[in-house]
């Protein structure tokens, strides 16, 4: 199998969920033969070379694509680089990473076509969906966690909105916030009673034993209008899908804990604090079990391995 020649094309701006995901899966393949190419507009995060290096542990990254060499399976999750996909690859995978950016909609054919929840399945009319993955001995922890909270983490790429803040101070919560220039979150979420997110955030959360509160900047600017251009700094307003737990817990991974599931809408001091109310240290240990039953990177792994060997050996 190391004979398999792999390009990913990754179109990264900022690091992401979209981002660590790249890395759990790029290691998690690396008994293959894998180049990954970044395509991106963000100078800053390309001279950043820091994420780079880490892929760079278990991949060639390479400046630029050669368009002589035929891949044996290409990667891509943007319909910008569907074209270079079909030049450079013998077989092409899309991944879907959500189903109301444009650019997560494949326009052309691909032998595979992957979206992370099984909601994106269903809407793009994916061929199958593989769950992110975590890597569940990195992303643990064995510190006690306070029966009332005294710390939140929102895990987030933009800051936190100002009814967040204004929520926090009133409980008597420290509000801290993971910043794009730092890499590593686990110690931040290390420090944490529990941690409010969506998507991949809630997932790392989890395996980390923390009771999670699903909300970002993951709605329209108002209730009643959809956006379809993604999440936004701008937003002070936000869906919720409240506090995982095990009764939920499926519901919610149907759309990637999104907030899309319940869509408790919240855009104000009252409301938060409302909901972060709900706090139960117990869901923690909850918690962590769920990701060691459902959010494993090793079965996410897998499940790609088998897509390779599958297109590969057709």
């Amino acid at each position: 199998m190391s004979m398999i020649n792999i390009l990913f094309i990754l179109a990264i701006n900022h690091y992401t969920g979209v981002t660590t995901w790249a890395y759990e899966l790029i290691k998690g393949l690396s008994k293959f033969n894998v180049d990954v190419v970044f395509v991106s507009s963000n100078s800053y995060f390309i001279s950043n070379k820091e994420y780079i290096k880490d892929i760079s542990l278990h991949s060639n990254v390479i400046e630029s694509i050669d368009y002589s060499t035929k891949y044996d399976v290409v990667f891509l999750h943007n319909t910008q680089h569907e074209n270079i996909s079909k030049k450079v690859g013998k077989k092409t995978v899309f991944i879907s990473h959500g189903s109301m950016i444009n650019s997560a909609n494949p326009k052309l054919k691909h032998d595979m076509h992957v979206a992370v929840s099984g909601r994106s399945k269903y809407v793009l009319g994916a061929d199958m969906f593989i769950l992110n993955g975590i890597d569940l001995n990195k992303f643990k922890s064995n510190k006690l966690l306070n029966k009332i909270p005294k710390k939140c983490l929102y895990h987030n790429r933009f800051k936190p909105q100002k009814f967040v803040h204004e929520a926090c101070e009133e409980l008597n919560i420290e509000l801290d916030y993971w910043k794009v220039i730092e890499k590593d979150v686990t110690k931040k979420i290390e420090e944490s009673d529990f941690v409010m997110g969506y998507g991949r955030s809630v997932y790392e959360a989890m395996s980390m034993g923390k009771p999670v509160l699903v909300f970002g900047h993951n709605s329209p600017t108002n209730k009643n209008k959809l956006r379809s251009t993604g999440v936004s700094s701008n937003v002070e307003d936000g869906f919720s899908d409240g506090w995982v737990d095990e009764n939920n817990f499926k519901k919610l991974l149907y759309r990637n804990c999104c907030g899309w599931a319940r869509k408790i809408y919240i855009d104000n001091k009252n409301d938060m604090i409302d909901l972060m109310k709900g706090y139960d240290y117990k869901m923690g240990n909850v918690n962590r079990r769920l990701a060691e039953e459902h959010l494993s990177s090793q079965t996410m792994v897998n499940s790609f391995t088998n897509i390779i060997k599958e297109l590969y050996y057709a």
